[in-house]
């Protein structure tokens, strides 16, 4: 475990439902922590909205952000 970011609905202080994935392919191919590729370890929002992930293996920080119609 730990190779995922996960979503957790809420209403107010309460969850409302399971868990579900929202990025996942951290490991790559061998999700062990001895060949992992890369490893979640931390989240941010920026001033946009954009979501940060940084990497405990490898030190790389993602931008994920929507792009469409919203």
């Amino acid at each position: 475990g730990g190779y995922n970011v996960v979503f957790i609905p809420f209403q107010g202080d309460q969850p409302t439902g399971g868990w579900e994935v929202f990025a996942d392919g951290f490991a790559g191919p061998n999700p062990q922590p001895s060949t992992a590729h890369h490893r979640p370890s931390g989240l941010a929002e920026g001033p946009d909205g954009s979501l940060y992930i940084g990497d405990s293996v490898r030190g790389t920080i993602w931008r994920v952000r929507y792009v469409g119609r919203g």
